[in-house]
């Protein structure tokens, strides 16, 4: 069953006042205004950037492989800049849980709304396929205002951040569940409702494939195809971007996984990450790049990290 929205009655002890204070923090942020929140999201991410040393080495080693084009005063300039708008993706999160969403539809614009309406009105569901750009909460519930959806959820790994991120994104969706439930999954598409999924991590060699992914063979989950045939949803590709030096935000609903699946899942992976890969390349550093996306490797390849 999709999750409930979780208690917060026993996250007031002592231990967990250091986290109540952050998203204290958060809270008044985002009631200054709108440039002040982007300033401290880039403060924030500055933050990140001199304390952080791993996920520094993990975004220098990933821009280097996918943007090697670039030289090495461009790479760390990007490096930088993607941790600036991680640091606002942190502000954007705060902003989608809690902020008044009818102060942010002045600042947005949808396309392909269209595809979706379509996919619906013939009975079918629609697998909404995403990625982890910076505004992931914030894009997604300003879309579930328009296409109400069912987001696929990971657990975080603590408890008190679980809870609020479950409370946050089911205050504006109609549920959530657990990646792991996949039964769920096919029950919603086959019930004809939009489920929101997001397939750019590494899950590991055991339940992936290798697709390129900026030239760089990468493990990559065939869950969207599985789906897709299990259920007969439509598959389509949805992206988020902040534009306007950070003043607007475009939500992207195009057809361009049409041909998934095609009974081939190493083909549909490679038409999976070369479709988000053009997404990104939009605005590159506006995608999580602090992760290890190339950790598993295809055998007797070299470790990247």
């Amino acid at each position: 069953m999709p999750l409930t929205k979780p208690s917060l009655a026993k996250f007031y002890s002592l231990k967990y006042w250091p986290i109540w204070f952050g998203l204290s923090i958060l809270r008044l942020i985002i009631a200054l205004p709108w440039a002040w929140r982007m300033a401290a999201g880039r403060a924030i991410g500055w933050l990140l950037y001199q304390l952080s040393s791993r996920r520094r080495s993990i975004t220098q080693t990933n821009i280097a492989l996918c943007f090697s084009d670039l030289n090495t005063a461009q790479q760390r300039l990007m490096v930088r800049q993607t941790f600036a708008d991680n640091g606002i993706g942190i502000i954007e999160t705060a902003m989608a849980w809690w902020s008044s969403h009818k102060n942010l539809t002045q600042r947005v614009s949808i396309e392909g709304g269209a595809l979706i309406e379509q996919a619906q009105t013939q009975g079918r569901g629609v697998l909404l396929v995403g990625a982890h750009y910076t505004s992931l909460d914030l894009g997604g519930i300003l879309l579930a205002q328009h296409y109400p959806y069912y987001a696929t959820y990971q657990r975080h790994g603590n408890a008190l951040m679980d809870c609020i991120i479950r409370r946050g994104r089911l205050t504006h969706l109609p549920g959530i569940v657990e990646r792991g439930d996949i039964r769920q999954v096919i029950r919603l598409l086959k019930q004809g409702n939009i489920v929101w999924l997001a397939p750019d991590q590494d899950v590991g060699p055991q339940r992936s494939v290798f697709a390129p992914f900026f030239g760089i063979d990468t493990a990559t989950t065939p869950i969207i195809s599985r789906l897709a045939s299990a259920t007969g949803a439509k598959v389509l590709q949805f992206s988020h971007h902040r534009t306007q030096l950070d003043q607007a935000y475009l939500l992207s609903i195009t057809d361009s996984l049409a041909s998934i699946p095609s009974g081939q899942l190493e083909a549909d992976a490679a038409v999976l990450n070369a479709a988000i890969e053009a997404k990104v390349r939009l605005k590159p550093t506006q995608y999580l790049w602090l992760h290890r996306r190339f950790k598993t490797r295809p055998k007797n390849s070299p470790d990247i990290y």
